[in-house]
């Protein structure tokens, strides 16, 4: 399917877009080619490293193993400005086209969702883990005083055994 994406010379409007968006997260900067429509301008054009990223044999592990727990805010910033509101940026949409771009559209909103999820867990787990280290604390300062105070129990039954015995 993905050799298929490579291959295409004029791809559909929306598999550019899944792919700019697949470049966007993997921090793939654009090039800047000639605008078709205004001679003497140069637009940013995503094409031209979406394939070279379709060719690299390791693409599909990459984004597997991408490092989900740190994306970096300013490409999230991104993708949830120019990408995901757009209306053509929905799997089912881009599915008519391509459905390996489906797929990776289907990845960028799973990565949105994780980093969505993720951002809000953070700070807990960060309390979490605080609580964890207090409460071990806690812990080893009872087990402390319950040593003490096994040694007193026995310091104790002596001291009552030898009352008993001086008696």
């Amino acid at each position: 399917d993905i050799t298929l994406v490579k291959s295409m010379k004029n791809p559909p409007d929306t598999v550019k877009l899944v792919m700019a968006a697949v470049c966007v997260m993997k921090d793939i900067k654009p090039e800047k080619i000639p605008d078709p429509n205004t001679p003497g301008r140069k637009i940013l054009d995503y094409w031209g490293p979406s394939k070279r990223l379709l060719g690299d044999m390791a693409f599909l592990q990459q984004l597997k193993d991408y490092d989900k727990d740190n994306i970096p805010p300013p490409i999230m910033g991104m993708i949830r400005k120019q990408y995901l509101p757009n209306k053509d940026f929905k799997p089912h949409i881009v599915a008519k086209a391509s459905s390996a771009a489906e797929g990776l559209c289907k990845w960028v909103i799973a990565m949105d969702m994780y980093d969505a999820v993720a951002k809000e867990v953070a700070p807990k787990k960060v309390k979490l883990e605080i609580a964890e280290k207090e409460f071990a604390a806690t812990m080893a300062i009872l087990e402390e005083k319950r040593a003490q105070v096994r040694m007193l129990e026995e310091k104790l039954m002596e001291l009552n055994a030898k009352l008993d015995a001086a008696q």
